[in-house]
């Protein structure tokens, strides 16, 4: 269902994902049909390199607590490990939970 819904909003662009589906940013998706809206992907402004981008394949999830409360994302592919960790860092993320959605 989540999926329909998200392909749904994908194509009827009612949620953009532009800076998802621009060339640079295509290969640092684990799964191309999951991809972040923009107006609530994550941004890194953290560098290390010029090749740095603040793409990363990540959300924030509204919660009780404001519109900024988690931050879902894929697991990091082995040429985003470092994308991955700037997030860490830049949010001072201090506790992680896998989670993981399977379809039956």
């Amino acid at each position: 269902m989540l999926k329909c819904q998200s392909v749904k909003y994908r194509t009827d662009k009612t949620f953009p994902t532009k800076t998802a589906e621009k060339q640079e940013n295509i290969k640092k998706n684990r799964y191309k049909d999951i991809v972040p809206f923009d107006h609530t992907r994550v941004k890194l402004t953290l560098t290390t390199t010029k090749n740095d981008t603040d793409y990363i394949n990540a959300s924030f999830i509204k919660g009780a607590s404001g519109s900024r409360a988690y931050i879902a994302t894929q697991g990091p592919l082995p040429h985003t490990v470092l994308d991955f960790l700037r997030m860490l860092w830049e949010y001072n993320i201090k506790v992680g939970r896998a989670c993981c959605l399977h379809s039956t």
